[in-house]
């Protein structure tokens, strides 16, 4: 019996590095991304750049922008926001706004990222979790 249970508690932390693991090199690879990102750069070319490939976990998938919204600026210009998973604030399965980093574009064109760039352009959001 004591075999059977050793052998369990390793086939699971065994799933468990696996799931830590892919969110983890996500994460570093989104925020390599990052770093060679220039503004005026096209969506598409950001998206070839950023990936779009989603990460698989055990216990859930992670999609690659995590999330993507159009938002009214305070200029009333229409932009385009991709969140990218690229911070881990706590290991607890969910995925908060504080652990993406927004890429906005407008009119197909990137120009900037990260929260104090969006917050400059459009009015206080919800916040999400899933």
């Amino acid at each position: 019996m004591k075999i059977i249970i050793v052998a369990l508690l390793l086939v699971l932390a065994g799933c468990s590095n696996i799931y830590l693991d892919t969110s983890d090199l996500l994460r570093e690879r989104n925020t390599g991304s990052l770093a060679k990102l220039t503004a005026g750069l096209g969506k598409e070319t950001v998206m070839e750049m950023m990936g779009t490939e989603p990460s698989k976990g055990v216990f859930m998938w992670i999609d690659n922008p995590y999330r993507s919204e159009t938002l009214t600026g305070k200029d009333g210009k229409s932009y385009e926001v991709l969140y990218y998973y690229t911070d881990l604030k706590h290991r607890d399965d969910r995925i908060t706004d504080d652990e993406l980093t927004p890429l906005v574009f407008h009119d197909g064109k990137l120009i900037g990222w990260g929260y104090p760039f969006l917050d400059q352009r459009v009015p206080p959001r919800p916040v999400y979790t899933r």
